[in-house]
């Protein structure tokens, strides 16, 4: 049965304060880190993103969401999948008034496939 990147997001909200782990590709987290600036001040990277991934941007209040994240951004792993040629990560940012988490899926070729963020409960 092949695992569906969402419902692995979803059931990662459902936990009660995920644990970081070691973070074993902080080149990655950085490119992340980044992305999600640009986003907050609204010049999303568009470049770095799958005609798909790119209508995750698309979503409203997504830059608003991401305002109240400090500079730089700093986050946190909570997982790291692959499913076929995808990588999908869970990170967890610290923001005012919530703390945020981050879903993203990079294709074979470094490209966000799917950018998601929810509010950590």
């Amino acid at each position: 049965m092949k695992l569906n990147s969402l419902s692995v997001f979803l059931a990662l909200l459902c936990c009660q304060a995920a644990q970081a782990i070691p973070d074993q590709e902080p080149d990655v987290t950085a490119q992340v880190a980044e992305v999600l600036e640009g986003i907050a001040d609204g010049r999303p990277a568009q470049d770095k993103f799958t005609e798909r991934g790119a209508t995750y941007l698309a979503v409203a209040g997504l830059q608003s969401l991401m305002k109240g994240c400090p500079r730089p951004i700093a986050l946190e792993l909570l997982s790291r999948n692959v499913f076929g040629e995808d990588r999908l990560y869970v990170y967890r940012a610290k923001c005012q008034p919530q703390t945020l988490r981050i879903a993203i899926d990079f294709n074979k070729a470094a490209r966000i496939n799917r950018l998601e963020l929810a509010p950590e409960r």
